[in-house]
């Protein structure tokens, strides 16, 4: 009997630790970009860390997003299934992605080029895709793309066929196919399997934001440059942070959900393990 207590502090211990290390990472995306201000373009000169602010404007062709099929600079999507086993339910993310054209930042000072994003994470049958770093967005290794929202655009029951579109996003991320599950010839509600697809987008002409590394786009080792010369990649100690909500909005909104979770999570934790404690003791 005791051992099955143990589990509800057990679990709130748990949930505090990710709770603290989720807001230890979002604290560590706001300092860095607390410790620098946006620069004008036409005063990049040297290499560096740099926030920029202006209007995205593609290198050529738009991409176009893979899941509303809307042209693009920047794409981040994810797709969650629908997971129902034993007396549990739930949305379990199986992939991400994050896809950007080569375009340009342009401040009305110049224009920097910011080089092509390709990111993709899917999941096994048993596992799901993970990212602690966005509130509306995606994180997939060192890129993070961030927005004010990011909406559920479509979705789709096992034995419903998708659009072209979906299919070729599943093929391109090796998505396993799902089907046919027992529990859905009793299931009222909301079968296993059903699939949802989130995705947003920089448009092209879009106000947009880049913390990233800037430096020579021929020579990464040249001491001076020219902003036409110029192409941002991703930093050294930190992911390259891409979204469409501007400087202010963006490190508000870091600053405030990493202290929520530092404090949620460290109480969390505090009482799961005195739980665990006194239920053992």
């Amino acid at each position: 009997m005791v051992s099955d207590l143990v589990l509800v502090p057990a679990m709130l211990a748990t949930l505090g630790v990710v709770g603290v290390y989720t807001g230890w990472k979002r604290r560590a995306i706001h300092a860095r970009m607390a410790a620098v201000t946006p620069t004008p373009v036409r005063e990049l000169a040297t290499p560096g860390v740099v926030e920029l602010e202006g209007t995205a404007v593609p290198v050529g062709e738009p991409l176009s997003a893979p899941i509303t099929g809307r042209d693009a600079a920047v794409a981040a999507w994810t797709i969650e299934e629908w997971d129902e086993r034993g007396d549990a339910s739930r949305w379990r993310e199986v992939a991400r992605g994050i896809e950007a054209t080569a375009f340009a930042v342009d401040d009305d000072t110049a224009a920097v080029r910011v080089e092509p994003i390709s990111k993709r994470s899917t999941a096994g049958k048993w596992t799901q895709t993970t990212g602690v770093s966005a509130s509306d967005g995606v994180r997939i290794d060192d890129v993070l793309a961030e927005f004010d929202s990011f909406p559920t655009e479509t979705a789709f029951d096992p034995d419903e066929t998708p659009s072209e579109r979906i299919r070729r996003l599943h093929d391109d991320h090796g998505l396993y196919e799902d089907t046919g599950s027992i529990t859905n010839v009793v299931d009222a509600g909301k079968k296993h399997g059903r699939r949802r697809y989130t995705e947003q987008i920089v448009s092209p002409g879009e106000a947009v934001y880049v913390l990233g590394r800037v430096r020579d786009r021929e020579d990464p080792e040249r001491a001076r440059f020219r902003p036409e010369d110029a192409a941002v990649t991703t930093p050294a100690d930190g992911p390259l942070v891409v979204s469409s909500q501007d400087e202010a909005s963006l490190e508000a909104e870091f600053e405030s959900s990493a202290r929520f979770r530092l404090v949620a999570g460290g109480v969390s934790t505090v009482v799961g393990v005195v739980g665990v404690a006194y239920l053992l003791l």
